[in-house]
Protein backbone atom coordinates (compact mmCIF):
# COMPACT_ATOMS: atom_id res chain seq x y z
CA UNK A 1 0.00 0.00 0.00
CA UNK A 2 3.04 2.41 0.87
CA UNK A 3 4.68 1.60 -2.32
CA UNK A 4 0.94 2.36 -3.87
CA UNK A 5 0.66 5.81 -2.49
CA UNK A 6 4.14 6.61 -3.15
CA UNK A 7 3.83 5.89 -7.16
CA UNK A 8 0.67 8.19 -7.20
CA UNK A 9 2.47 11.11 -5.46
CA UNK A 10 5.09 10.51 -7.72
CA UNK A 11 3.23 10.38 -10.75
CA UNK A 12 0.87 13.60 -9.48
CA UNK A 13 4.29 15.39 -9.13
CA UNK A 14 5.61 14.81 -12.22
CA UNK A 15 3.02 16.51 -14.50
CA UNK A 16 2.48 19.07 -11.35
CA UNK A 17 4.25 21.85 -13.59
CA UNK A 18 2.34 22.50 -17.02
CA UNK A 19 1.57 25.64 -17.10
CA UNK A 20 -1.27 28.07 -18.77
CA UNK A 21 0.17 29.92 -21.67
CA UNK A 22 -1.17 32.39 -24.53
CA UNK A 23 0.74 31.54 -28.40
CA UNK A 24 1.50 34.70 -29.83
CA UNK A 25 2.92 34.06 -33.22
CA UNK A 26 4.52 30.65 -33.65
CA UNK A 27 5.19 30.21 -36.94
CA UNK A 28 7.60 27.62 -37.76
CA UNK A 29 6.34 25.00 -34.29
CA UNK A 30 4.18 24.36 -32.52
CA UNK A 31 4.03 24.71 -28.78
CA UNK A 32 2.99 21.05 -27.10
CA UNK A 33 3.82 22.04 -23.25
CA UNK A 34 5.51 24.74 -20.69
CA UNK A 35 6.24 23.92 -17.71
CA UNK A 36 7.46 25.91 -15.23
CA UNK A 37 9.23 25.21 -11.95
CA UNK A 38 6.81 25.15 -8.78
CA UNK A 39 4.49 25.87 -10.60
CA UNK A 40 0.85 24.23 -10.00
CA UNK A 41 -0.52 22.33 -12.59
CA UNK A 42 -2.90 24.76 -14.93
CA UNK A 43 -1.98 27.71 -12.87
CA UNK A 44 -2.88 31.00 -14.51
CA UNK A 45 0.00 32.68 -12.84
CA UNK A 46 3.14 31.87 -11.36
CA UNK A 47 5.07 32.73 -8.69
CA UNK A 48 8.99 33.92 -9.34
CA UNK A 49 10.88 34.43 -6.29
CA UNK A 50 13.42 36.84 -5.80
CA UNK A 51 16.79 35.37 -5.11
CA UNK A 52 15.92 31.96 -6.63
CA UNK A 53 16.28 30.49 -10.02
CA UNK A 54 12.90 29.75 -12.32
CA UNK A 55 13.24 26.86 -14.48
CA UNK A 56 10.81 26.99 -17.61
CA UNK A 57 10.89 23.56 -20.10
CA UNK A 58 9.36 23.98 -23.42
CA UNK A 59 8.13 21.13 -25.74
CA UNK A 60 7.52 21.81 -29.11
CA UNK A 61 7.25 20.39 -32.75
CA UNK A 62 8.97 22.08 -35.96
CA UNK A 63 6.77 22.31 -38.94
CA UNK A 64 9.97 23.05 -40.98
CA UNK A 65 13.62 22.80 -41.10
CA UNK A 66 15.04 25.31 -38.18
CA UNK A 67 18.84 25.89 -38.67
CA UNK A 68 19.37 28.36 -35.84
CA UNK A 69 16.61 29.54 -33.02
CA UNK A 70 17.67 32.64 -30.66
CA UNK A 71 15.32 33.00 -27.44
CA UNK A 72 14.13 36.42 -26.21
CA UNK A 73 12.95 36.53 -22.86
CA UNK A 74 10.65 40.31 -22.13
CA UNK A 75 8.53 40.99 -19.14
CA UNK A 76 5.58 43.55 -18.96
CA UNK A 77 4.65 45.54 -16.27
CA UNK A 78 3.26 48.99 -15.39
CA UNK A 79 2.10 49.38 -18.59
CA UNK A 80 6.12 48.77 -20.58
CA UNK A 81 7.97 45.80 -22.22
CA UNK A 82 11.35 45.11 -20.53
CA UNK A 83 14.30 42.83 -21.70
CA UNK A 84 15.57 40.63 -20.20
CA UNK A 85 17.48 37.87 -21.50
CA UNK A 86 18.46 36.64 -24.88
CA UNK A 87 20.58 33.40 -25.96
CA UNK A 88 21.28 31.26 -28.39
CA UNK A 89 18.57 28.55 -27.71
CA UNK A 90 20.41 25.77 -30.06
CA UNK A 91 22.86 25.07 -26.83
CA UNK A 92 19.98 24.26 -24.41
CA UNK A 93 17.27 21.66 -26.46
CA UNK A 94 17.70 18.07 -26.56
CA UNK A 95 18.16 17.89 -29.88
CA UNK A 96 21.29 19.88 -31.47
CA UNK A 97 20.23 22.78 -34.33
CA UNK A 98 19.80 22.15 -37.03
CA UNK A 99 16.30 20.40 -36.15
CA UNK A 100 14.76 18.64 -38.99
CA UNK A 101 10.53 19.14 -39.70
CA UNK A 102 8.57 17.35 -37.87
CA UNK A 103 10.87 16.73 -34.80
CA UNK A 104 9.81 17.24 -31.08
CA UNK A 105 12.12 19.04 -28.81
CA UNK A 106 12.42 20.65 -25.73
CA UNK A 107 13.85 23.84 -25.00
CA UNK A 108 15.10 24.26 -21.03
CA UNK A 109 15.75 27.59 -19.55
CA UNK A 110 16.92 28.61 -16.09
CA UNK A 111 16.34 32.35 -15.19
CA UNK A 112 17.27 34.10 -12.06
CA UNK A 113 15.38 36.49 -10.21
CA UNK A 114 17.08 38.83 -8.98
CA UNK A 115 16.83 40.31 -5.33
CA UNK A 116 16.79 43.48 -6.81
CA UNK A 117 13.49 43.40 -8.76
CA UNK A 118 10.21 44.85 -6.83
CA UNK A 119 7.26 42.42 -6.07
CA UNK A 120 4.96 42.93 -9.03
CA UNK A 121 2.85 41.22 -11.17
CA UNK A 122 4.64 40.52 -14.95
CA UNK A 123 3.35 39.11 -18.22
CA UNK A 124 6.07 37.30 -19.43
CA UNK A 125 6.60 37.29 -23.15
CA UNK A 126 9.39 34.12 -25.06
CA UNK A 127 10.13 34.71 -28.45
CA UNK A 128 12.22 31.76 -30.07
CA UNK A 129 13.02 32.95 -33.83
CA UNK A 130 14.66 30.73 -36.46
CA UNK A 131 15.44 30.96 -39.97
CA UNK A 132 15.67 34.23 -40.91
CA UNK A 133 13.78 35.91 -37.95
CA UNK A 134 10.47 33.96 -38.12
CA UNK A 135 8.94 32.71 -35.23
CA UNK A 136 9.65 29.19 -33.89
CA UNK A 137 7.77 29.21 -31.19
CA UNK A 138 6.63 32.77 -29.05
CA UNK A 139 4.48 32.33 -25.64
CA UNK A 140 2.96 34.49 -22.90
CA UNK A 141 2.28 34.04 -19.56
CA UNK A 142 1.31 35.62 -16.24
CA UNK A 143 3.60 35.70 -13.33
CA UNK A 144 4.36 37.55 -9.77
CA UNK A 145 7.75 38.84 -8.41
CA UNK A 146 7.63 37.90 -5.22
Amino acid sequence: MRLLCTAVLLSITAVANAVQFVDCGSESCSIDSLDVSNCAADAQSCDFPRGKNVNMTLKFTTNQNITSLKNTIEGYADGIWVPFSSTDACGSIDTSCPIKDGVTATYSLSIYVNDGYPTIDVKVRSEMKGNNGIDCACFEMQGAVV
